[in-house]
Parts: structure tokens; C-alpha cells; sequence
């Protein structure tokens, strides 16, 4: 008996089956480790860099703050008072993704500064605020949303929120302290489902000064969303509404001998009102006025029109997941499935370690935004 025989031999067909199996092997296992390295992007990575976004934004609201006091402290006298209004709601009511305000919740040990707007990138930084409401402070149902485990997860534990508890608030305008309302079964919070967006009006009947924070609920979906009513405790700040761009119109006609002609744009500049009407007057108007959202004010009435806000039509695609962003997700894990293959396949024709090492940094830069577009179409 000859022993340098083997004991047996695979046919071709059998080692075509062997290499196959292996490669799945080694395709799910890749798929597990990306699925674990998404997992810790979204745990660890988004909040490291929340906490960048965070330590700038505090920075500019400090700044703001400081800007404000400057002006307050020595107005320009040659200024009306009308243009001096216009000024000051600038720096109220600033760009999405701005620093507007800072929210501290003792409670929750919880100290975040709040952006302007409730978009994916907005609340990527922080707590962001419905530009649709008014501002912390101002008369009516100012509404913030934040993350609960995603991006610094800053409302992760709304639901702990007690009656009673204190939320403080920072704006240009002043310090203003909430207390959250009891709901329910002696709760801080009740649980809606996503289309119930009327917790956004400037309803006048239950705590007309108040602040709604919203998150989704429960954790990891976006299912529900999970309410929190805060009662302002104090006065109000003056309202000022958000400064609307100037609006141009262009008039061209035909004439009679065939040439054109051209109007003057017109500007319109809409200046804060001085005097806000009382809340009588508000309701008196209510029945005329049922597809507006009007904020209610505590002082008498001025014989003016109500302060309207803008209708909020839903919570945001902060909270609920970008759609948009499906597309590019899906284009980027391609892109991350093609670098695999290439760097695989010249691995096996020419050498394995300078194929992997050329292809590291290629594949681990589109795994990276593949990871930051994926993120983005899910729900906080």
C-alpha cells in the first residue's frame, strides 16, 4: 500500500461547492462585523460628534448673548424704532441648525444648547426648535424635539420627567422657568401617534404659556411620540414674529406699439407688533379665523389683529427619518459592496496583503459615508 496517496480526493464539482460556502462564510461574517460598526457608530459616534456640534454651538450662543447686551447697552440713537425691532428679531429667530437658546433640565442632569429648526442636520446637534411655534419665553406653546438614542440622545429619558419638575430656558430675551404640567395618571408625559400634530397649536383654553418637548417613542422607532407640557412660571418675554425676507414682484406687460414695461419691485418688511392682543379679543375672533393658529398673549387688548403663527403640518423628518437619503444610502452600499469585491478579486490574481492594504482606505472611506447617509433615513 502505497501512504503518500491520499486518503481522498474532492472532485472539481465539490471543491466549486466548498469555495462557494467558504465565500458566504466569509461574506456574512463581513456583514456582521459592518452590522456591529454601524451599531457602535450610531451608540458612540454620533454622540462624540453631538458633543463637537454641542461645544461650538455653546460658543455661539454665548456670543449672541454678549451682541445682544452690546446693543441693548448702547442703542444706536440715530435708528428707529421700527428698524431696531427688526434688528433684535434677527437675532431671535436665526437660521436652522443656529443656536437659539439654552435648555437646562436639573431632573435629567440634562444642559443642551437648542438649534433653530427640527430637520435631520438640526437635530443632529441638539434639541431643535419649531420654527412653526414661538421662541422659549414668548407668549404661547413654544415646542422643542430632541433625540432619544441616537446624536447625543439629549430626551433619552423624557419619560422620567415628573409633575413639578423645573425646565430652564436661556434666550437674547431673558431666563424663563417651566414646570411640567400632570398628565394622566399622575405621569410628566402622555403618548400620541405621529399625526396627532394639533400638541403644536396656540390652543388658549389649558396653559397658554407653555413648552412642549417631543420625542418618539418608545426607543428605537418612531411609532409614537411621547409628549411632555411644561407651564411657564413668571411673565412672558415679548413676542416678536420671525423677520420674513422682502418679498420682489416683477411686473412685465406687453404694451400697445409692442414694448415692454417694467415695475419697480416692491419690498415689504414686516415689523414685530408693539402691542398684543388679549386673550378676549383672541377668542371673540376664533369662530372667523379656524384655519389659523394664533398665539395667545396676556395683555389687554389693543384693537390690533391677532398674532398669527405658521400651521405645523407634522413633527419633522428629524424625528421620522429622511427618505431622501434612501437613495444615496442604497448608491453608497454598492459603492462599499464594489471596493470588497475589486480589492478580493486582485487579492486572489496578484498579492492579498498589498490588495487589502491599497483598498483599506477607499473601503473604510465609503463605509463611513455609507454609515452617515443610512443614519439619516432612520428614526431617532
Amino acid at each position: 500500500m502505497n501512504s503518500d496517496l491520499p486518503l481522498f480526493s474532492l472532485t472539481s464539482t465539490e471543491m466549486l461547492i466548498s469555495r462557494i460556502f467558504r465565500r458566504i462564510g466569509q461574506s456574512l461574517i463581513t456583514l456582521g462585523v459592518l452590522t456591529l460598526l454601524f451599531v457602535a457608530y450610531q451608540l458612540w459616534g454620533t454622540g462624540f460628534l453631538t458633543d463637537r456640534y454641542q461645544e461650538g454651538l455653546e460658543n455661539d450662543f454665548e456670543e449672541l448673548v454678549e451682541q445682544v447686551e452690546e446693543i441693548e447697552s448702547s442703542p444706536d440713537e440715530t435708528s428707529t424704532e421700527g428698524e431696531s425691532q427688526l434688528d433684535f428679531a434677527d437675532f431671535l429667530w436665526r437660521p436652522e441648525g443656529e443656536a437659539i437658546a439654552q435648555l437646562t433640565i436639573p431632573a435629567l442632569n440634562l444642559s443642551k444648547t437648542v438649534v433653530a429648526g427640527v430637520g435631520v442636520e438640526a437635530l443632529r446637534k441638539g434639541p431643535g426648535h419649531y420654527s412653526e411655534t414661538p421662541l422659549p419665553g414668548m407668549p404661547g406653546n413654544s415646542s422643542i424635539a430632541g433625540h432619544r438614542t441616537t446624536w447625543g440622545a439629549p430626551f433619552a429619558n423624557i419619560n422620567e420627567l415628573k409633575p413639578g419638575d423645573e425646565i430652564k430656558i436661556q434666550t437674547v430675551q431673558g431666563s424663563f422657568t417651566y414646570r411640567v404640567v400632570e398628565q394622566t395618571g399622575g405621569r410628566g408625559n402622555f403618548i400620541i401617534s405621529p399625526d396627532r400634530i394639533d400638541v403644536l397649536e396656540q390652543d388658549f383654553d389649558v396653559y397658554p404659556n407653555r413648552l412642549t418637548l417631543i420625542s418618539c417613542h418608545p426607543k428605537l422607532t418612531a411609532r409614537n411620540r411621547i409628549i411632555v407640557v411644561a407651564e411657564l412660571i413668571g411673565e412672558t418675554a415679548d413676542y416678536y414674529p420671525p423677520p420674513k425676507p422682502p418679498e420682489f414682484s416683477l411686473d412685465l406687460s406687453i404694451g400697445v406699439e409692442g414694448g415692454a414695461t417694467q415695475s419697480a419691485p416692491d419690498v415689504q418688511v414686516d415689523t414685530p407688533a408693539e402691542n398684543l392682543p388679549s386673550q378676549e379679543a383672541i377668542s371673540g375672533e376664533s369662530s372667523t379665523q379656524e384655519s389659523q393658529i394664533n398665539v395667545p398673549v396676556p395683555l389687554e387688548s389693543s384693537g390690533t389683529e391677532p398674532i398669527e403663527t405658521i400651521e405645523a403640518r407634522s413633527f419633522g423628518e428629524g424625528l421620522g427619518g429622511d427618505r431622501d437619503a434612501l437613495v444615496p444610502a442604497i448608491a453608497w452600499a454598492i459603492a462599499v459592496f464594489m471596493i470588497g469585491v475589486t480589492v478580493v478579486f486582485v487579492g486572489n490574481r496578484w498579492r492579498r496583503w498589498p490588495a487589502n492594504l491599497i483598498g483599506f482606505f477607499p473601503f473604510v472611506i465609503a463605509v463611513a459615508i455609507w454609515f452617515f447617509h443610512l443614519e439619516k433615513t432612520l428614526p431617532s
